[in-house]
């Protein structure tokens, strides 16, 4: 038997991206720089093409391409007239972040912005939920969400209780297609036609993306229950983890996503940085909602709570207005017209917006109608887990961010708790707090609550890994579901030191081995966090089972990490893992 080839985890381009447009955003920083040397005379111009409306918004699109980004000039600001600077962290939807980028930029090259230092993080929507907790380190002073909704869900899991802010900038949700596929319509499509028909638009994930969200809350309605019992299991089937895999698989091989619902800003953006590669935009007849961008005060420090309502005033300014605008993204207070690219079908027609009950019945349908998940989450709980890092310690981090994804994940999930170190009784490493059992029942998710806030009072001893892993997967294998995804995560911020022996690597790694099938797989799904981690050693243990490792060396980006980790699983032939 060989070892079975883990799932391909394609990676978005944010990253890439990023890359890309480096020389653009110095290009941007030189430009800003240029426009304090003009002063005033530059923002008048400014301002002036911005209240040409449509025109200069034209202007800008048909440029867009072999130019590069253009940003407001601003006005001059004196070399040194802030001594001290109040640094501010604001995380940002990965559509909103090279804009947000330039934003604050042009905010801050402003005499009259306050002395404030902002720095823009990308962070997608399911990561937010998990990292925002009021415990964890690292957590932002504001958030630029791209749908109220998520403030809506990120409320009920973190407890953040946090005010949802008017928007400042939008984006219609459009179906990116390829443009030989678009030319095949006969008129333009209503969103029926794109999810029913025998080639279907494909979508990302609706429980953790905007786009999927919007797409399946507006369609779903629209289907009949007979057609939703074949539909939604087909369009699962073909369901990415994100829009930048979709646009990734798109680049690399066309003809697997020839359309697929995304933002008309990352239709904007894909088609700027492959310009060997461009979609279409179909925007179905009935209208489309639309992403929907608001600025979160999540500070309770005076100064930066202050600066943060500082940027709020200017994101809807003018100037912001033709900033956004260079990015593809529509302000919602200062009008400016931004065309389809050419090829496109339809013009924008705003749809109304889902509310969140009407998502939440959307993701229930969805949940029920595909595959879930049986977790048995496996958490390191040795002496080093007591280790601070800044306020609070690696344990502590950890806990509430277990407690915070057990919000986040589906009610038909069956999970359960394990701690491990080195003998927790009858000679194990290992402890089983809480049994495989589903979060529909409430008694289940409060004894995994309840263990979850109490993982600090298991701390001690040394790192007992590899029996652990091993049991681990025997008790998944011994409960296999194949209605469900099987997996195992460990947690871990060690590496295997067992005082008493136990199995070593290459022996664990044979066990796994002679017990994989592959009709029946279980992905055994790694966590590293800190600098200790013997990375290389659980990377070969989870690309032996289906999955792979995942590294947090700072342990304050543990929460990002768990979130990527618990959500990212693929389907092959009718099997997951």
């Amino acid at each position: 038997m060989t070892n079975p080839l883990p799932p391909q985890r394609p990676s978005g381009p944010y990253e890439q991206s990023l890359t890309e447009t480096r020389a653009a955003r110095k290009a941007l920083e030189a430009r800003i720089a240029a426009a304090r040397r003009r002063r005033r005379l530059g923002a008048v111009v400014a301002i002036l093409a911005v209240i040409g409306g449509g025109i200069g918004g034209v202007a800008w699109w048909m440029g867009r391409d072999t130019a590069p980004q253009t940003a407001p000039v601003v006005a001059s600001a004196p070399t040194k007239r802030c001594s001290t600077q109040t640094p501010v962290t604001l995380w940002s939807a990965p559509s909103m972040q090279p804009a947000a980028v330039a934003l604050v930029k042009a905010f801050q090259a402003d005499p009259s912005s306050p002395c404030v230092d902002y720095q823009v993080i990308s962070r997608k929507p399911i990561e937010a939920m998990i990292g925002l907790g009021k415990g964890q380190p690292n957590r932002p002073d504001g958030w630029i969400p791209d749908s109220p909704l998520w403030v809506q869900k990120v409320n009920q899991a973190a407890g953040l209780n946090a005010k949802i802010a008017t928007p400042f900038a939008e984006s219609p949700l459009v179906v990116a297609m390829d443009p030989a596929e678009a030319a095949k319509l006969d008129a333009q499509p209503a969103w029926l036609e794109l999810v029913a028909s025998d080639s279907p638009i494909r979508m990302s994930d609706p429980r953790s993306t905007t786009a999927g969200m919007l797409t399946l809350s507006t369609t779903l309605p629209l289907l009949s229950p007979e057609q939703g019992r074949v539909i939604i299991p087909k369009l699962a089937q073909q369901m990415a983890a994100s829009d930048d895999q979709l646009f990734a698989t798109y680049t690399s091989e066309p003809a697997k996503a020839s359309a697929f619902p995304t933002s008309e800003a990352a239709l904007a953006e894909h088609n700027r940085v492959n310009p060997q590669h461009k979609m279409v935009a179909v925007i179905p007849a009935e209208g489309t909602p639309s992403f929907e961008y608001t600025l979160i005060n999540v500070s309770t420090n005076p100064a930066k709570a202050q600066g943060i309502e500082a940027l709020r005033a200017f994101l809807r300014s003018e100037e912001a207005a033709k900033t956004l605008a260079s990015f593809g993204l529509r302000s919602t207070a200062v009008p400016v017209t931004l065309p389809t690219p050419p090829g496109s079908i339809g013009e924008i027609k705003p749809g109304s917006t889902p509310n969140a009950a009407q998502v939440t019945a959307a993701i229930d349908v969805w949940q029920a109608a595909t595959t879930s998940f049986q977790l048995l989450s496996v958490f390191d709980v040795s002496g080093s887990m007591n280790e601070k890092v800044g306020n609070t310690t690696r344990v502590r981090i950890t806990q509430e961010a277990a407690g915070i994804a057990l919000n986040a994940l589906p009610r038909s999930t069956k999970l359960g708790l394990w701690v491990f170190s080195s003998d927790k009784g009858g000679g194990r490493d290992y402890k089983e707090l809480v049994p495989l059992g589903l979060l529909s029942d409430d008694a289940q998710r409060a004894r995994m609550a309840t263990a979850a806030a109490s993982l600090s009072k298991e701390v001690d001893g040394w790192t007992g890994l590899y029996d652990t892993i091993w049991a681990a997967y025997s008790k998944v294998k011994a409960s296999y579901d194949p209605q469900r995804v099987n997996a195992v995560v460990i947690l871990t911020d060690g590496k295997n030191e067992d005082p008493g022996g136990g199995l070593s690597l290459e022996q664990l790694l044979a066990k796994i081995k002679d017990a994989t099938d592959a009709k029946r797989p279980i992905a055994i799904t790694t966590i590293g966090i800190g600098p200790g981690v013997d990375a290389e050693s659980l990377r070969k243990i989870s690309r032996s089972s289906y999955s792979d490792y995942y590294g947090a060396e700072n342990p304050a980006d543990m929460t990002t990490v768990l979130a990527k980790a618990l959500f990212d699983h693929e389907c092959k032939d009718g099997v997951c893992a």
